[in-house]
């Protein structure tokens, strides 16, 4: 019996180059793919971020049809006859305007009599209000929350602060340095000083009063978390308009307002300016160019160069970083002159906006 030989056919494989060859090509690929998926997904964030500024400009506008008036930017003393200067009380225009965002039930129950964080209660009142009110200001709103901003961790479970990523535009005045305190029957009612923005403790505004109009006038702007905080795990909160000391030395923060004297997306300034008696609160007289950096009292945003603000006529529009937030300063009397940032962030200043110019 002849035994028939057949010639082996040889197996085709990859070569340990053409294997390194094809990886390198993959990666090549995915590090050309990635940016256009963040890209993508970013601007699937900043579209819901606008969305959410347009229910809040809204809510505002429906706010002032059912009350002749916006909200004040907070209930901090009260005014007139319910006036307490004992206990701040510390409730925000974003809990006025629940009812506004569909958000009737949370609405309902605070006890806005009650302070919104405090444990004591005002008008002598042995009540823990934190405590009363903490069901409702631990409730998340995801109107009040832009899914760029990076949310608080598990480890900050303070009760009654829930996390926002907007604030209502103070302006240019500082308000937090300087006040009138809490007379019994302050005049006009008003314990506040008051600001040159659309926000404020203890006052409150109509479409009349907005003499620069309504689509010249910043309204509320994004103050999502820096990137890197210095202050750890801080964010902003709805549920109060506290002025707090920070865990960084000479560093203040506050919560559901922010001013329009730092420029967009400012970084923190260690140390912060402080009270500035020559100018009384009119801090963009000083011509000091450090207050433009002093970003923990400015509007910040997750998005690449610029913030979100939607405008007292509803219309949301992002102001890029580079906006002129400073004028020239005044040789007669040393006083600095305000750019245009600074100039939106004013509903009464009588100042000539081109829209060309943000």
């Amino acid at each position: 019996m002849n035994s028939c030989s057949f010639p082996r056919r040889s197996r085709s494989a990859f070569t340990l180059i053409e294997l390194l060859v094809v990886i390198a090509i993959i990666a090549v690929l995915i590090s050309l793919l990635l940016p256009a998926v963040q890209s993508a997904r970013e601007a699937a964030r900043r579209a819901q971020c606008t969305n959410n500024l347009k229910q809040i400009g809204l809510a505002l506008a429906n706010y002032e049809s059912s009350n002749g008036r916006y909200p004040p930017g907070s209930i901090k003393f009260g005014s007139g006859g319910v006036t307490d200067c004992t206990v701040q009380r510390h409730h925000t225009m974003f809990a006025l305007m629940l009812p506004f965002v569909e958000q009737t039930a949370v609405y309902n129950a605070i006890n806005f009599q009650l302070g919104s964080v405090d444990t004591t209660g005002p008008y002598g009142l042995a009540v823990n209000g934190a405590a009363s009110n903490s069901t409702a200001y631990n409730s998340v709103i995801s109107a009040y929350l832009c899914p760029s901003d990076t949310q608080k961790d598990s480890t900050n479970s303070t009760p009654g602060y829930s996390q926002t990523s907007y604030g209502g535009v103070i302006g240019n005045t500082d308000v937090y340095h300087w006040w009138m305190g809490c007379p019994t029957d302050p005049p006009g009612g008003h314990p506040q000083i008051e600001s040159d923005g659309m926000f404020n403790a203890d006052y409150s505004y109509r479409p009349s009063d907005v003499t620069d109009g309504l689509s010249n006038t910043l309204f509320v702007g994004e103050t999502s978390r820096f990137r890197n905080d210095p202050d750890g795990n801080f964010f902003y909160f709805w549920s109060s308009d506290g002025w707090y000391g920070s865990s960084v030395s000479t560093v203040s923060r506050f919560n559901a307002m922010a001013m329009t004297i730092a420029k967009p997306n400012a970084s923190f300034l260690i140390p912060e300016i402080g009270g500035d008696s020559t100018y009384y609160g009119d801090w963009w007289k000083n011509p000091s160019l450090a207050l433009q950096n002093m970003g923990q009292w400015g509007f910040r945003s997750m998005h690449p160069g610029g913030v979100e603000f939607v405008f007292g006529d509803g219309s949301v529009r992002f102001i890029k970083d580079s906006i002129n937030v400073i004028g020239g300063v005044n040789p007669l009397n040393n006083q600095l002159g305000m750019g245009v940032y600074r100039k939106l962030g004013t509903r009464s200043g009588g100042e000539l906006i081109s829209s060309d110019e943000y």
